[in-house]
């Protein structure tokens, strides 16, 4: 279900003057080279692009990327199929299973439209900070910086959210446990969209998740993220960091709206910013999906036949069948209740075996089963996935 919706590709795509993939690398390499997360630059090195060019790179392609998301745009319409089908599954468990696959669907659902609502809100402001390094704004530029790492920093808390959920539900078989971690999951993402100014409310239910906490759900990633976010408060308040931006600093004398060049270490800290978050999300774009993969293959296992609340989330050993010294003798794993279980338990039989993976490469679909070659420090081993569910 949601793993198609993951895959889509919008039609009719209308080109951002997208950066060609050597640009792409090019300003990539040049942000790495030139800068460290606290902004930094590393004098010794010369990038192929300075800091405007590079974060103007980067911006238009996640802008680019996002394009095809449009195909949600009518979310209803795109989510018809996979509501329909889960409806007509859970309408055939019995309770309590039933509720916890009801409630699992729908948290799972919210939290995926809660994330694009955050991915479309880094869109417009990468829109507008392209805007803002084009048209040498600083003020535009401070604050949509600010804005920018506040929105992925909320983006990341959703996304560890979801991840806690996960691991709270496997290997769970009590029903109350079950629940309170879903009810959990459950008031983050309603605080994460409802969420309003504690001025405005006492119930910390109703309450909009804090920046602080959403920054050290980031920080977890990127150590000095709070020391990134003061620096850039202090070019957003109408306090002295703003008034620099647009004189020499010194109070009634100097010049007025003095040329780029006069600020520039300053403004290009603040483009590096924009690139390093960039940067951020290429690399963590498949952890943010797969989240919602694995959810949505813990609400496979409660359609299984014979699953209840009491073995429905449970651990599965990693005891393969074979030897997977060939195609013919590839590790299997019977008990696997779907095709990302099997994944999992090969991948646990790997680690626990002590296997280095080198590199994997699938092998083809031969009988209904996908065969994957690991290349290892111990030789090649294959393995055997079912392509539906066993």
């Amino acid at each position: 279900m949601l793993t198609s919706i993951l895959r889509v590709r919008g039609r009719n795509r209308q080109s951002l003057s997208a950066p060609t993939r050597t640009q792409l690398r090019n300003a990539s390499s040049s942000v790495l080279q030139s800068t460290t997360y606290s902004g930094t630059v590393m004098a010794d090195n010369q990038p192929d692009y300075n800091a405007a060019e590079a974060a103007t790179i980067l911006l238009k392609d996640f802008r680019e990327r996002r394009q095809a998301f449009h195909a949600l745009d009518d979310y209803d319409k795109a989510m018809t199929r996979m509501r329909n089908t889960a409806s007509v599954k859970i309408e055939k468990l019995d309770e309590p299973l039933k509720t916890i696959a009801t409630r699992l669907f729908s948290t799972t659902e919210k939290g995926f439209f809660l994330c694009q609502v955050c991915e479309w809100k880094l869109d417009y402001l990468a829109e507008a900070l392209i805007y803002a390094i084009d048209a040498k704004n600083p003020l535009a530029l401070a604050n949509n910086t600010r804005a920018l790492v506040e929105h992925l920093a909320a983006l990341v808390a959703i996304v560890e959210e979801l991840e806690k959920l996960e691991n709270s539900l496997r290997g769970q078989g009590q029903e109350k446990a079950i629940n309170d971690a879903l009810g959990k999951a459950e008031k983050f993402i309603h605080r994460g969209f409802y969420g309003k100014s504690p001025k405005l409310t006492n119930d910390k239910n109703e309450q909009a998740l804090y920046v602080n906490d959403c920054l050290r759900a980031l920080k977890k990633e990127v150590a000095d993220i709070e020391d990134i976010y003061d620096f850039l408060c202090e070019y957003v308040h109408p306090n002295y960091g703003s008034n620099l931006l647009v004189s020499t600093g010194q109070l009634g004398s100097g010049r007025l709206n003095p040329p780029e060049e006069f600020h520039r270490e300053t403004l290009d800290r603040m483009r590096r910013y924009c690139s390093l978050c960039m940067l951020f999300l290429r690399k963590h774009v498949i952890q943010h999906c797969g989240v919602f993969i694995r959810l949505q293959d813990l609400l496979e296992l409660c359609f299984i036949r014979g699953a209840k609340v009491t073995n429905v989330f449970s651990i599965k050993a990693p005891k393969p069948e074979g030897d997977g010294k060939s195609r013919d003798t590839a590790f299997f794993f019977p008990k696997a209740r779907t095709p990302m279980e099997a994944m999992n338990l090969g991948d646990e039989f790997l680690e626990k075996e002590g296997y280095k993976v080198q590199k994997r490469v699938n092998s083809g679909v031969i009988d209904g089963f996908i065969y994957d070659v690991y290349t290892t420090d111990k030789g090649t081993v294959w393995f055997k996935v079912p392509m539906t569910k066993l």
